[in-house]
């Protein structure tokens, strides 16, 4: 019985080392899979229409400003509530939480900011 084992050692190891060749090689040989493909944020230009929301936080502090708004075509954006910055205070002017808006946003520098806003008629 020993000897046996001995003959099908070496027979076993090249038939593990067959199948592992066997079944690695399919998976080289697959293409490999396309690119994710995202399409970049649009960059709002005056032409762009302003998207609608409302002002529910503002911190002058940090410059920053929530808004629960509609969709926000340029950046490929469906209504939701969220933070976006704003590069000065003075941007919101005498808007305030509760305030109707019109605004334009852009993604810049890997962060969302308000570029344009005013009080909705």
């Amino acid at each position: 019985m020993t000897n046996t084992l001995r003959q099908l050692t070496p027979a076993a190891t090249a038939l593990a080392l067959l199948m592992l060749i066997g079944f690695a090689e399919p998976a080289l040989a697959q293409p490999a899979p396309p690119a994710a493909t995202t399409n970049p944020p649009v960059l709002a230009d005056a032409s762009t229409p302003l998207s609608e929301g409302e002002i529910t936080r503002w911190d002058a502090r940090t410059l920053r400003v929530t808004l629960r708004h509609g969709e926000i075509k340029n950046l490929n954006m469906p209504p939701m509530t969220m933070v976006f910055r704003v590069s000065d205070a003075n941007v919101l002017g005498d808007l305030q939480p509760g305030d109707k808006v019109r605004f334009r946003a852009e993604q810049v520098s890997g962060t969302y900011q308000v570029t344009r806003i005013e009080k909705a008629p």
